[in-house]
Formats: structure tokens, sequence, C-alpha cells
């Protein structure tokens, strides 16, 4: 997982501040095979629930660059995340961001509120 957030920059100052707000872990599954990209999608959340983080960003790209130009992994990861893997794992759900190609994924349990 990396961190990501959203950093304050003025293209005058010519450098990053701390973000103001709390980072966002990343997973990266773009490019993998659907099979090998929920193996390592069950690793992350299963490290996430540890670091009591209760929020992910699963990046699956639009889906587009495939010969059906149809999103076939993003397709399965929400299936996934919305079966019993995922409810094993602590998903409460997601939603859909930049364009269709992340999933911004909420665990139960996480975070300061516990």
């Amino acid at each position: 997982m990396s961190p990501v957030g959203r950093p304050n920059h003025t293209p005058d100052e010519g450098s990053w501040d701390e973000p103001e707000e709390p980072l966002v872990p990343e997973v990266d599954l773009h490019g993998r095979r659907p099979e090998d990209a929920l193996r390592h999608l069950g690793r992350e959340l299963h490290a996430a629930r540890q670091r009591r983080l209760a929020q992910v960003l699963v990046i699956t790209g639009q889906g587009l660059g495939n010969a059906l130009h149809k999103p076939i992994l993003r397709t399965k990861v929400e299936e996934w995340l919305l079966g019993e893997q995922g409810r094993r794992l602590g998903v409460q759900g997601f939603e859909r961001v930049s364009r269709g190609g992340a999933l911004l994924v909420r665990l139960a349990g996480s975070g300061p509120s516990g």
C-alpha cells in the first residue's frame, strides 16, 4: 500500500506542504489478472484492518484497455468486495471514484472511532 493524499501546492512556491486531509492508502490492481488482483487485494485489506485504517483506495483502471472495452477487473473486484471475502475482511461498502477507475473502500471497525 502506498499513501496518497491531497498535497497543498502553490505553483509559485515550488514545494509540497503537508496534506491537510488524512492519507488514504492506495492498492493498485491496474494491469493485473483478476485472480492475482483479488489475492493481492485480500492481503492488502487484511493489512489495512491490522493498521486500523478506515478507507483504502483500490485502483482498477476504467477497463477500456481490453479487447472487449469493458471493465472486467473492476466488475470482479466489486463482486468480490460485496461477497463473503469482502465481508470477512470488514468491507462496509465502496464508491466508484476517478471516473470509474478506482474504488474508495470503507472498512468496519477501523479508524479513530473504532
